[in-house]
């Protein structure tokens, strides 16, 4: 009789919204093997189906993630050598985490808690983060004497500053969500009771938006963060220019003259 498999991973789909769940809540949502294969599968349903045009990356229970299961790592575990943690990072977590980062619609973290490791980085890429007041942001990879993996090295100092970010990466200090909000890593901060209802009413704002704009606008901002000022504005140039021609951008312009016509 075959057994059944446990759903690590949700993916529902609510009008426009994609919401992919983290479901350990008895392990606050650590990532082991299975955890990483649904991930996997889900984002990147996420990121083809045109029916889902923004995605909601949250958790079950206390925790948003608390980073990978460690009880994999151990001697006799799933991780068998050093080679099987570096290929798990660059075959199975890479991917994921680029799709998330790349993919033409918005992606929005709710942070239910704290993302901690391998799950900080999950909630970095995402392009918008909603926290409730008991989340934090924890890079603990210097307690099991490991350097930081999943891009965090890229996203953290960027989003946070290079001060910031080798306090954290040198002493395993967690970034409280008060902290984040100040320094603009987490875009708000709301009770918890609250927190899935502002994602949702924050996704169906950006669902109604023009989708080639929002995309294009996306990838403006990841080239830019990548390239001169003079770069930035010749990409700029050339997404108008490819956009201009579109429908999205003709009921736009009408939109707009009619709305002025009736103000007159």
């Amino acid at each position: 009789m075959a057994t059944e498999v446990e759903q690590h991973i949700n993916l529902e789909v609510e009008g426009g919204i994609g919401w992919i769940r983290f479901n350990r809540p008895e392990k606050m949502n650590a990532i082991g093997a299975l955890t990483r294969t649904q991930l996997a599968e889900a984002i990147k349903q996420a990121e083809r189906d045109d029916a889902m045009r923004v995605v909601v990356l949250t958790g079950s229970g206390r925790a948003f993630c608390s980073g990978a299961d460690v009880t994999e790592m151990a001697p006799g575990a799933g991780m068998r050598t050093p080679e099987d943690v570096g290929n798990v990072l660059r075959n199975e977590y890479m991917p994921m985490l680029m799709r998330l980062r790349t993919m033409p619609k918005p992606v929005i973290a709710a942070m239910n808690g704290p993302a901690v490791g391998i799950g900080a980085s999950y909630a970095l890429a995402c392009d918008i983060r909603i926290a409730t007041p008991e989340a934090y942001i924890l890079e603990a990879f210097i307690n099991i004497g490991l350097a930081p993996d999943g891009g965090v090295s890229w996203l953290l100092p960027r989003l946070a500053g290079t001060g910031i970010a080798y306090e954290m990466f040198f002493t395993g200090k967690p970034l409280q969500a008060v902290d984040a909000h100040r320094l603009g890593v987490i875009n708000r901060i709301v009770p918890a009771e609250r927190l899935e209802e502002e994602a949702r009413d924050l996704a169906n704002q950006l669902a109604s938006q023009p989708r080639q704009a929002v995309a294009g606008a996306k990838r403006a901002v990841l080239h830019a963060l990548t390239s001169t000022y003079e770069e930035a504005m010749e990409f700029e140039s050339y997404l108008q220019e490819a956009q201009a021609a579109s429908p999205e951008f003709a009921e736009g312009v009408q939109n707009f003259l009619a709305r002025r016509a009736a103000k007159k």
